[in-house]
């Protein structure tokens, strides 16, 4: 499990993912939608970025995200892969996931 990302009401959160395995991630965050507003290390642009809470981040890519911290509370960010998420069962979220708290 990843430490927690801790962040103040109203910050802008700016995430990178990158992928080094064979295996894809769908990665998900609770509580907010956010832009994609990279691929591959470049910039997308503003009129063309989309939001969501999940993007499948494939082996091999990068996608850089970022969204405003906007709705308070304690919230999971994590792999959608059943098996990443229980982490076989381990207490907690699992290894793959952190979780985004406001102070």
């Amino acid at each position: 499990m990843s430490k927690p990302l801790p962040v103040a009401y109203g910050d802008t959160v700016k995430v990178r993912f990158g992928n080094i395995q064979m295996n894809h991630h769908p990665m998900h965050l609770h509580g907010h939608q956010f832009s994609v507003v990279g691929a591959d290390g470049f910039p997308i642009a503003k009129h063309t970025q989309i939001c969501k809470n999940t993007i499948l981040v494939a082996s091999g890519k990068t996608w850089d995200i970022s969204f405003q911290a906007n709705n308070p509370g304690i919230w999971p960010f994590h792999c959608h892969m059943p098996h990443h998420v229980t982490n076989n069962g381990a207490p907690g979220v699992g290894g793959m996931s952190t979780t985004i708290h406001y102070y």
